[in-house]
């Protein structure tokens, strides 16, 4: 696999996050960049081949390429495009630290004749924070140290992951063949496939808070700037509250899946390219195929396939866990936690096309890690998959469905997962 913009580096080691990226953060979500997404992933894009690959000069036609969609071998002294924008970036970065980043002790630029980013402290001294008094502990204040422990698990099973894929791909046997079918129309041979991680951290800042973001705000950031009376009124902790937002990490479920994926034989030999959510593009998901994990709650690239399928998660505050509720069945609810059930959940599985009708979307969804990873099970076993196939409208392949199954617990074989509900889009 290829990857791209991920929070893992290939060599197997950890990348964390510093005070430049969290300025870069900072910057995108000011208003002088947060409402054109070309100069945020221009400002990302660049950020991430500095931090990420320690990269000392960064050429044009390489800009132009990755991030406006150029050919690889295009003519920069006819198409302006990256010195145009790289001009407006270097304007709005001077535009910021003047006035909203006033305070930044560290400031990013972009010097002209190369477009790697400069960090650099500021020549006065940075302006001096005031330090709160920690507000008094409070009952829920365990999820950020849960947080925290996510973040270290999916960084070392990503790790490991990176390190042993590749071995791991060859002991694997060929797949059967309805789930050699199901994943050709997931890993496509004509376009690359995106992986796209849940944002943990979002996802843990709507639980706490009580308040939902649209993919509109996740995208240009809105909620950042929100963020001081939203904690206030959700009584948290505003640092504790941006903290949360602003560390780039993914949950465990998501590395789990990912493995899987490398065991399975042939899901590495197509091009696959691997994206935390925040750095995703609408330009990528109407262009290629992808694997969207998570709800729309922390992954909110599912949003916009939302008004195709008839599942929604809903949180539930007393058991800390994400239900499915169906809107096309009058709000029908899927709950375990009675008698012989509390340690099921459910997975739901879509496969739907991508926003420019030119691939496939595949979003996978749970009420938890097991229920995700079950999931993953399911779609990897010729008996669960062929059966599934049985109950959609015969054709070539699979058609674009929507399904939700019911996964035990304390089980690891797929066959006991029962389908509770399988139809096509539209109902």
């Amino acid at each position: 696999m290829n990857y791209h913009r991920a929070n893992v580096s290939q060599g197997g080691g950890v990348k964390i996050a510093d005070a430049r990226r969290l300025l870069v953060e900072r910057v995108v979500a000011s208003r002088y960049l947060s409402k054109s997404a070309r100069l945020r992933d221009l400002l990302v894009y660049l950020s991430d081949r500095v931090l990420d690959h320690e990269a000392g000069e960064i050429h044009e036609q390489e800009v132009g390429h990755k991030v406006f969609g150029r050919p690889a071998n295009y003519d920069t002294a006819s198409d302006n495009i990256v010195r145009v924008h790289a001009s407006m970036l270097r304007k709005r970065l001077e535009q910021y630290f003047a006035s909203e980043g006033a305070a930044e002790p560290l400031i990013v630029e972009i010097p002209k004749g190369n477009y790697a980013p400069v960090f650099r402290e500021r020549d006065q001294e940075p302006v001096e924070a005031v330090t709160a008094v920690p507000p008094s502990p409070q009952a829920r204040d365990w999820r950020f140290w849960v947080l925290g422990a996510s973040a270290c698990l999916f960084a070392c099973s990503t790790a490991l992951l990176l390190m042993r894929g590749p071995a791991a791909r060859v002991a694997t046997p060929a797949p059967s063949p309805t789930v050699a079918l199901f994943w050709s129309q997931v890993f496509r041979a004509d376009r690359p496939t995106d992986i796209v991680l849940d944002d943990a951290g979002v996802g843990l800042y709507q639980e706490l808070t009580g308040r939902g973001l649209s993919l509109s705000e996740y995208f240009d950031r809105d909620y950042l700037r929100s963020l001081p009376g939203t904690a206030a009124g959700a009584n948290l902790d505003q640092r504790r509250a941006s903290a949360i937002v602003l560390r780039r990490q993914s949950s465990y479920a998501s590395a789990s899946f990912l493995w899987k994926l490398f065991q399975m034989a042939g899901a590495g030999e197509r091009r696959t390219l691997l994206h935390f959510a925040r750095d995703y593009s609408f330009r990528e998901l109407k262009a290629n195929s992808a694997l969207l994990v998570g709800n729309s709650h922390t992954n909110p690239w599912v949003e916009p396939f939302e008004p195709r399928i008839g599942l929604r998660w809903k949180f539930d505050k007393e058991s800390g866990v994400y239900y499915p509720v169906d809107t096309w069945a009058a709000g029908k609810t899927y709950q375990t936690g009675g008698p012989g059930d509390a340690h099921d959940g459910y997975c739901s599985i879509a496969l739907l096309p991508n926003l420019g009708g030119t691939g496939n979307v595949l979003i996978v969804s749970g009420t938890g890690g097991s229920a995700i990873n079950a999931g993953a099970d399911f779609l990897a076993d010729e008996q669960t998959l062929a059966e599934l196939r049985r109950r959609l409208p015969a054709g070539k392949g699979f058609p674009h469905f929507e399904a939700l199954i019911k996964v035990k617990g304390r089980s690891t074989v797929p066959r006991d997962a029962t389908v509770e509900l399988c139809r096509v889009p539209g109902g």
